[in-house]
């Protein structure tokens, strides 16, 4: 049995390691509730914003089949090119939910030529860790909330890009998070055939082809900043009940580690007796 200093010596670390896991729990649960707010606020926003880049693309569609031969199929004046995204974290202690997200974009970036930006020092040393020589973009986000500059240079080069597909963890509940795929175009796509017909008529300056693309533009850095808002709070959620599972972990091992101290408290106070009894026997 260990002796009544180590034990009391556990018992004060598994205290403080345990003050800590609560800090970091409400920490995280704050910085949840922010996100979460944040993107609440937005939503009525996005909606009035999607709707009349809807409203835009049908004129545009309706302007496009006046060209015939000439019509485009996308407005955005891209490089052709496909770009996979990870957004993960730059420390640990978030769950499984990076884990599980890394997983999902692994199987699409060892098969493909597209390009890979990574987002997060965790997810660079997962990607560095697979021994491939296909090689990445790293981009640094903070994780202690929305970066805003951080979310800004990574949309500069985003919006080069045809193809956007971005891997990142998806808020469902408090209880669960779930590793997702999101592609921006078909997200774009899907705002696009959102009106079925439409017969009012707008007048555009100074071409309908410019409106639409500063709109597509627009909407497409907006749909991939929900993306990073969705993955931040995703994080949050998940470290708050990853702190929590672990604080009634070490609240056990505090339980055990204490019955194991009166034990040894009780032990001792049975040797003293021992003595006393035993050595008093011996003046008789």
């Amino acid at each position: 049995m260990k002796s009544l200093k180590n034990i009391k010596d556990e018992l004060d670390y598994l205290q403080s390691f345990l003050n800590m896991v609560e800090s970091y729990e409400e920490i995280a649960a704050l910085r949840m509730r922010k996100v979460k707010k944040f993107i609440l606020e937005r939503r009525e926003f996005m909606k009035g914003l999607n709707e009349a880049f809807a409203y835009i693309s049908y004129a545009y569609r309706v302007y496009r089949k006046s060209l015939k031969g000439k019509a485009k199929e996308r407005i955005l004046n891209t490089n052709g090119k496909t770009v996979y995204i990870l957004l993960s974290s730059n420390t640990g202690m978030y769950g499984d939910i990076i884990v599980n997200t890394f997983e999902k974009f692994k199987k699409d970036v060892l098969n493909s030529d597209a390009d890979i930006f990574i987002v997060g020092k965790v997810g660079q040393r997962m990607y560095e860790n697979l021994g491939t020589k296909k090689e990445h973009t790293y981009f640094e986000m903070m994780d202690n909330g929305i970066d805003e500059p951080g979310i800004k240079k990574l949309i500069e080069k985003v919006t080069e890009y045809s193809n956007v597909v971005v891997y990142h963890g998806s808020f469902r509940s408090v209880l669960s998070q779930v590793a997702t795929r999101t592609e921006v175009p078909v997200e774009l796509k899907r705002i696009e055939s959102s009106l079925k017909s439409y017969d009012d008529r707008f007048l555009f300056e100074p071409s309908v082809e410019g409106v639409a693309e500063h709109f597509e533009k627009q909407i497409e850095s907006l749909i991939f900043e929900q993306v990073v808002f969705e993955s931040c709070l995703s994080k949050f959620a998940s470290r708050m009940i990853s702190m929590d599972i672990a604080s009634e972990n070490i609240g056990e091992k505090i339980r055990h580690t204490d019955i194991e101290m009166k034990k040894a408290k009780h032990k001792d106070l049975n040797s003293s007796m021992q003595s006393v009894i035993f050595g008093g026997s011996l003046w008789k």
